[in-house]
Protein backbone atom coordinates (compact mmCIF):
# COMPACT_ATOMS: atom_id res chain seq x y z
CA UNK A 1 0.00 0.00 0.00
CA UNK A 2 0.96 3.36 -0.76
CA UNK A 3 1.54 5.87 1.78
CA UNK A 4 1.33 9.48 0.95
CA UNK A 5 3.17 11.57 3.44
CA UNK A 6 0.79 14.23 5.38
CA UNK A 7 0.83 18.39 4.10
CA UNK A 8 3.03 19.71 6.09
CA UNK A 9 0.49 22.48 6.69
CA UNK A 10 -2.21 20.11 8.41
CA UNK A 11 0.83 18.29 10.44
CA UNK A 12 1.71 21.59 12.33
CA UNK A 13 -2.06 21.34 13.45
CA UNK A 14 -2.28 17.84 14.63
CA UNK A 15 -2.29 16.91 18.04
CA UNK A 16 -2.99 20.38 19.10
CA UNK A 17 -6.55 20.16 19.50
CA UNK A 18 -7.66 23.34 17.78
CA UNK A 19 -11.00 22.52 16.19
CA UNK A 20 -10.37 21.78 12.26
CA UNK A 21 -12.72 25.68 11.19
CA UNK A 22 -10.30 27.55 13.18
CA UNK A 23 -6.92 25.85 12.68
CA UNK A 24 -4.21 27.90 10.60
CA UNK A 25 -6.42 31.19 11.62
CA UNK A 26 -4.53 34.31 12.15
CA UNK A 27 -5.28 37.27 13.96
CA UNK A 28 -5.00 39.16 10.16
CA UNK A 29 -7.71 36.68 8.90
CA UNK A 30 -9.76 37.58 11.74
CA UNK A 31 -9.52 41.11 10.75
CA UNK A 32 -10.89 40.27 7.51
CA UNK A 33 -14.27 38.71 9.02
CA UNK A 34 -14.93 42.54 9.27
CA UNK A 35 -16.87 43.76 12.89
CA UNK A 36 -16.55 40.56 14.47
CA UNK A 37 -13.76 41.85 16.33
CA UNK A 38 -13.07 45.44 17.76
CA UNK A 39 -10.09 46.76 16.52
CA UNK A 40 -8.68 47.42 20.18
CA UNK A 41 -9.20 44.01 21.03
CA UNK A 42 -7.01 42.86 17.88
CA UNK A 43 -4.25 45.58 18.87
CA UNK A 44 -4.19 44.26 22.20
CA UNK A 45 -3.75 40.46 20.96
CA UNK A 46 -1.29 41.50 18.65
CA UNK A 47 0.71 43.04 21.08
CA UNK A 48 0.59 39.84 23.19
CA UNK A 49 2.03 37.76 20.70
CA UNK A 50 4.70 40.60 19.89
CA UNK A 51 6.03 40.73 23.07
CA UNK A 52 5.62 36.85 24.05
CA UNK A 53 9.43 35.89 23.47
CA UNK A 54 10.26 39.01 25.70
CA UNK A 55 8.36 37.82 27.86
CA UNK A 56 9.37 34.30 28.25
CA UNK A 57 13.14 34.59 28.19
CA UNK A 58 15.36 33.28 30.61
CA UNK A 59 18.85 34.13 31.48
CA UNK A 60 22.21 32.77 31.29
CA UNK A 61 21.45 30.90 34.79
CA UNK A 62 17.98 29.92 33.45
CA UNK A 63 15.79 32.64 35.68
CA UNK A 64 13.53 34.58 33.73
CA UNK A 65 14.54 38.07 32.38
CA UNK A 66 11.26 39.66 32.81
CA UNK A 67 9.88 37.95 36.51
CA UNK A 68 6.66 39.74 36.63
CA UNK A 69 4.99 38.71 33.53
CA UNK A 70 7.35 35.86 32.91
CA UNK A 71 4.48 33.00 32.10
CA UNK A 72 1.77 35.35 32.12
CA UNK A 73 -1.34 34.00 29.60
CA UNK A 74 -4.48 36.33 28.63
CA UNK A 75 -8.25 36.35 29.82
CA UNK A 76 -10.74 36.95 27.14
CA UNK A 77 -14.25 37.67 28.42
CA UNK A 78 -17.55 38.58 27.45
CA UNK A 79 -20.90 37.55 26.68
CA UNK A 80 -21.87 34.23 24.55
CA UNK A 81 -21.30 34.32 20.39
CA UNK A 82 -19.00 37.65 20.38
CA UNK A 83 -15.73 36.15 18.84
CA UNK A 84 -13.88 35.01 21.95
CA UNK A 85 -12.72 31.70 20.98
CA UNK A 86 -11.72 32.43 17.32
CA UNK A 87 -9.23 35.35 18.73
CA UNK A 88 -8.00 33.00 21.28
CA UNK A 89 -7.18 30.37 19.00
CA UNK A 90 -5.60 32.84 16.76
CA UNK A 91 -3.27 33.81 19.32
CA UNK A 92 -2.57 30.15 19.65
CA UNK A 93 -1.94 30.00 16.06
CA UNK A 94 0.51 32.78 15.99
CA UNK A 95 2.49 31.54 19.05
CA UNK A 96 2.84 28.37 17.16
CA UNK A 97 3.71 29.71 13.91
CA UNK A 98 5.57 32.69 15.09
CA UNK A 99 7.82 30.92 17.85
CA UNK A 100 7.75 27.60 17.42
CA UNK A 101 5.80 26.75 20.96
CA UNK A 102 4.04 23.45 21.34
CA UNK A 103 0.06 24.19 22.25
CA UNK A 104 -3.00 23.13 22.93
CA UNK A 105 -6.70 24.27 22.91
CA UNK A 106 -9.36 22.34 24.40
CA UNK A 107 -13.03 23.57 25.97
CA UNK A 108 -12.70 23.20 30.16
CA UNK A 109 -15.48 21.16 30.42
CA UNK A 110 -13.96 18.17 28.09
CA UNK A 111 -11.35 18.77 30.32
CA UNK A 112 -12.76 18.15 33.61
CA UNK A 113 -14.50 14.87 31.88
CA UNK A 114 -11.35 13.40 30.73
CA UNK A 115 -9.48 13.76 34.12
CA UNK A 116 -12.39 12.22 35.55
CA UNK A 117 -12.37 9.44 33.29
CA UNK A 118 -8.49 8.77 33.69
CA UNK A 119 -8.85 8.67 36.99
CA UNK A 120 -11.88 6.16 37.67
CA UNK A 121 -10.53 3.86 34.58
CA UNK A 122 -10.47 0.21 35.32
CA UNK A 123 -8.61 -2.73 34.02
CA UNK A 124 -11.18 -3.22 31.52
CA UNK A 125 -11.03 0.40 29.82
CA UNK A 126 -10.41 0.78 26.08
CA UNK A 127 -6.58 1.05 25.77
CA UNK A 128 -7.39 3.46 23.06
CA UNK A 129 -9.70 5.41 24.34
CA UNK A 130 -7.55 5.95 27.77
CA UNK A 131 -4.52 6.88 26.02
CA UNK A 132 -6.41 9.43 23.81
CA UNK A 133 -7.56 11.02 27.52
CA UNK A 134 -4.25 10.72 28.76
CA UNK A 135 -2.76 12.56 26.19
CA UNK A 136 -5.36 15.25 26.19
CA UNK A 137 -4.95 15.73 29.99
CA UNK A 138 -1.00 16.02 30.04
CA UNK A 139 -0.77 18.21 26.88
CA UNK A 140 -3.18 20.54 29.38
CA UNK A 141 -0.89 20.37 31.90
CA UNK A 142 2.33 20.57 29.62
CA UNK A 143 1.77 22.80 26.31
CA UNK A 144 4.07 25.57 26.40
CA UNK A 145 0.69 27.28 25.73
CA UNK A 146 -2.69 26.27 26.91
CA UNK A 147 -6.29 27.43 25.77
CA UNK A 148 -8.95 26.90 28.30
CA UNK A 149 -12.16 27.74 26.07
CA UNK A 150 -15.63 28.35 28.01
CA UNK A 151 -14.41 28.23 31.19
CA UNK A 152 -17.42 28.37 33.70
CA UNK A 153 -19.49 25.91 31.39
CA UNK A 154 -18.57 23.02 33.32
CA UNK A 155 -20.57 20.68 34.94
CA UNK A 156 -20.26 21.45 39.24
CA UNK A 157 -20.38 18.90 41.91
CA UNK A 158 -20.55 19.10 45.94
CA UNK A 159 -16.74 17.59 45.85
CA UNK A 160 -15.86 21.01 43.86
CA UNK A 161 -13.70 18.81 41.51
CA UNK A 162 -13.64 20.97 38.36
CA UNK A 163 -13.64 24.24 40.57
CA UNK A 164 -9.98 22.45 42.58
CA UNK A 165 -8.91 21.36 39.27
CA UNK A 166 -8.72 24.63 37.23
CA UNK A 167 -7.31 26.15 40.83
CA UNK A 168 -4.41 23.94 41.04
CA UNK A 169 -3.72 23.48 36.59
CA UNK A 170 -3.70 27.57 36.40
CA UNK A 171 -1.24 27.81 39.26
CA UNK A 172 0.87 24.60 38.17
CA UNK A 173 1.28 26.56 34.90
CA UNK A 174 1.95 29.49 35.94
CA UNK A 175 5.08 28.22 38.27
CA UNK A 176 6.25 26.23 35.76
CA UNK A 177 5.95 29.55 33.62
CA UNK A 178 3.62 28.21 30.72
CA UNK A 179 0.80 30.56 29.80
CA UNK A 180 -2.70 29.94 29.78
CA UNK A 181 -5.24 31.45 27.64
CA UNK A 182 -8.74 31.44 28.84
CA UNK A 183 -12.28 32.34 27.54
CA UNK A 184 -14.91 32.72 29.93
CA UNK A 185 -18.61 34.17 29.59
CA UNK A 186 -17.91 35.01 33.31
CA UNK A 187 -17.99 38.57 34.64
CA UNK A 188 -15.86 39.32 37.54
CA UNK A 189 -18.31 38.83 40.18
CA UNK A 190 -20.00 35.60 38.67
CA UNK A 191 -16.05 34.17 38.42
CA UNK A 192 -15.85 35.19 42.54
CA UNK A 193 -19.32 33.57 42.85
CA UNK A 194 -18.86 30.12 40.37
CA UNK A 195 -15.01 29.65 41.91
CA UNK A 196 -14.18 32.00 44.56
CA UNK A 197 -12.36 35.30 45.34
CA UNK A 198 -8.91 33.83 45.78
CA UNK A 199 -9.09 32.16 42.13
CA UNK A 200 -10.29 35.39 41.09
CA UNK A 201 -7.41 36.90 42.02
CA UNK A 202 -5.12 34.46 41.23
CA UNK A 203 -6.66 34.77 37.36
CA UNK A 204 -5.47 38.83 37.22
CA UNK A 205 -2.16 37.89 38.81
CA UNK A 206 -1.39 34.75 35.86
CA UNK A 207 -3.21 36.35 32.88
CA UNK A 208 -1.20 39.60 31.27
CA UNK A 209 -4.16 41.29 30.69
CA UNK A 210 -7.70 41.06 30.21
CA UNK A 211 -9.36 41.48 27.10
CA UNK A 212 -13.43 42.02 26.77
CA UNK A 213 -14.96 41.14 23.85
CA UNK A 214 -18.50 42.43 23.53
CA UNK A 215 -20.22 44.89 26.01
CA UNK A 216 -20.30 43.79 29.59
CA UNK A 217 -20.72 45.62 33.03
CA UNK A 218 -19.01 47.19 35.58
CA UNK A 219 -18.11 44.57 37.21
CA UNK A 220 -16.47 42.32 34.60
Amino acid sequence: MITRPMDPERARWVGTGIPPRLRGTTLSDVEMMGDLVPPDTLNKARGYVEQFRGQQDRNWRGLPTNPNIFGQGLLFAGPPNTGKTTVAAAVLTELRRRWGVSVFQTRYADHVTRKIAVLKAGPDADPEQFSRWQYAVERVEWADVVLLDDAGHEHTTDSGFAEDTLDQLLRQRFDEGRPTLITTNLSGTEWSQRYSKALRSFVDRCTRRTIFIGERGADA
